[in-house]
């Protein structure tokens, strides 16, 4: 921890359980954008929730795309 540069390397320990903290950060993103956008607060919580499972399977999406192009469109790619 001692030689840990911040913002210039990985934060030591964190690298095994870092996809994790999609959940938290989508649900913190969802609330403050719905607390500034929703015009009724009755419905704040459905939409929080609705938002963030959006985003959450928004970026999923986007891992499988680019895991697809990745590993199959990348390497029929001629090298010349």
């Amino acid at each position: 921890m001692l030689a840990w540069i911040p913002f210039l390397q990985p934060a030591p320990g964190m690298s095994s359980w870092w996809p994790a903290l999609v959940i938290p950060l989508s649900l913190c993103i969802s609330m403050a954008w719905r607390s500034v956008r929703q015009k009724d607060l009755s419905r704040y919580w459905p939409a929080v929730a609705r938002m963030s499972a959006q985003i959450v399977v928004g970026m999923v999406a986007l891992f499988v795309a680019l895991a697809v192009i990745v590993r199959v469109v990348v390497p029929i790619i001629p090298v010349e």
